[in-house]
């Protein structure tokens, strides 16, 4: 049954109830949130904007371009192309005509079908819509960029002082100067890190500039724990730091050493690296060496003053950045669908499920680099970042853009990577002047393993998000 053309009337009403509806959200949920969802949409929108232009470019039907899928709320035809916006707010699309062999088309109409394409214009299809988030978010880059600036590496003072540590006992204070650190020289806060990590537990000297005045403190340089020295006690993680053996007080890794049998049970008393302090017992493995089992800490982040960039700079900067970011994305996407990624992924959901552990502790690592957010879990985050400034929320679209862009690109149907690989693959089998096309009945059961694989990965993602909550500030 065809469905019925919507009138000038009804379009209209739909649309009072569409923008009366997104108010009516922004009032119950408030309006970081709903800056956060519509920034999410605009950010979709975009990406179809690409596969959209790049199809009327080359002479492809475009039949459909909908923000979001279900029930239709509102639509209007220009020409040979609805526009709309459907009941459920979680993507758009663009409907491109013939873009499988199992498509029926009027045959006078196939020469203007994804299928019928050049290798080169479907490949440019496919890459348009990755490729508009990413100049989506060199631009919002440059404008961060032109009208914030960017934090200058060389140039840097305390900006605020972690409660308890090696710092806070010295007296340090935000916007302190720190010079030099065991008689280093540190320029820049990189190299600080890098001099405070190779002297834990040793007192130095820390010259430091406060209000033009010069000062030099004695400091004892506290210590975290490093994978290594983690792995002598199950259940502790990178970045703890021992506190106390048996209810003995500890300060240093060789008080550990004094106070732990090899083979034996202790209680330990642990200040995790969020500052929350548990209590543990463990079975004490072979313990490393006082170099291979802590590194220093002192206890400070850096504030960096802003420096604004010309035109010219900015793109050149925002285009290296992006860069980067698609580099970093991608590692990140090959290192997660590992089978050790994967199986970390789905082992921190059964013990966010179980709550603690057998020693008594919650047992999922504070620095999760396995943890996957769901759509929940990123508009949490948003909304968190959103109400912390408009910098750190443009960062925070730039990083989804280019994240979401990258993985759209792995070549697997449904996603727009699989596009690819199926162009790629025949291109590759066409021989002679005869072209091979790809059967899509024979690649519908590998779509639809990938579709529930993604879901199952979703559903675990929002499984975490709701029983185990990120604190993200």
């Amino acid at each position: 049954m065809t469905q019925q053309p919507l009138t000038v009337g009804d379009r209209r009403v739909r649309l009072l109830l569409l923008v009366g509806g997104t108010l009516a959200f922004g009032l119950l949920f408030g309006l970081s949130l709903l800056a956060v969802v519509l920034s999410f949409v605009g950010m979709l929108v975009v990406h179809e904007l690409g596969h959209f232009l790049v199809a009327r470019r080359t002479g492809m039907q475009v039949t459909e371009f909908f923000i979001g899928f279900g029930p239709r709320v509102w639509s209007v035809h220009r020409g040979e192309t609805e526009y709309g916006v459907k009941a459920i707010p979680a993507g758009a699309y663009v409907r491109v005509t013939g873009m499988t062999n199992l498509d029926e088309v009027d045959p006078a109409l196939e020469h203007r079908t994804y299928r019928h394409q050049s290798y080169p214009k479907r490949i440019a299809l496919a890459v348009a819509g990755s490729g508009m988030q990413f100049l989506l978010a060199v631009v919002l880059l440059v404008a961060i960029f032109i009208g914030t600036g960017r934090p200058d590496a060389d140039d840097w003072t305390v900006g605020s002082v972690v409660p308890g540590t090696a710092a806070e006992a010295a007296g340090i204070q935000a916007d302190d100067r720190i010079l030099a650190v065991a008689g280093r020289t540190v320029a820049d806060f990189e190299r600080f890190g890098e001099v405070v990590r190779s002297v834990p537990g040793r007192v130095v000297s820390v010259e430091l500039e406060r209000n033009g005045v010069h000062l030099i403190r004695s400091v004892a340089i506290g210590e975290r724990l490093t994978g290594s020295g983690a792995a002598a006690f199950p259940g502790l993680f990178p970045g703890d730091r021992i506190i106390a053996v048996d209810g003995v007080a500890t300060a240093t890794w060789s008080d550990v050493e004094t106070l732990v049998e090899v083979g034996a049970t202790h209680q330990l008393t642990v200040r995790r690296s969020d500052d929350a302090t548990v209590g543990l017992t463990t079975l004490a493995r072979r313990l490393p060496t006082e170099a291979a089992a802590v590194v220093g800490f002192f206890g400070i982040s850096p504030r960096h003053p802003m420096v604004r960039l010309g035109p010219v700079t900015a793109v050149t900067e925002a285009a290296t950045t992006v860069g980067d970011l698609l580099w970093m994305s991608a590692d990140a996407l090959v290192r997660f669908f590992t089978p050790g990624g994967l199986s970390g992924f789905v082992g921190g959901a059964v013990e966010s499920g179980s709550g603690q552990g057998e020693l008594g502790v919650t047992t999922a690592d504070p620095v999760d680099d396995n943890r996957l957010l769901s759509i929940y879990g990123v508009v949490r985050l948003g909304d968190a970042v959103f109400d912390s400034g408009v910098y750190n929320f443009l960062w925070f679209l730039v990083l989804v853009n280019v994240f979401v862009g990258v993985f759209n690109l792995v070549p697997l149907l449904p996603l727009d990577g699989g596009h690819i690989a199926i162009a790629t693959y025949e291109r590759l089998r066409s021989r002679g002047g005869r072209r091979h096309i790809a059967d899509a009945a024979k690649l519908a059961p590998l779509t639809w393993a990938v579709v529930a694989f993604l879901l199952a990965l979703a559903l675990i993602a929002l499984y975490r998000d709701i029983v185990d909550p990120l604190a993200f500030f």
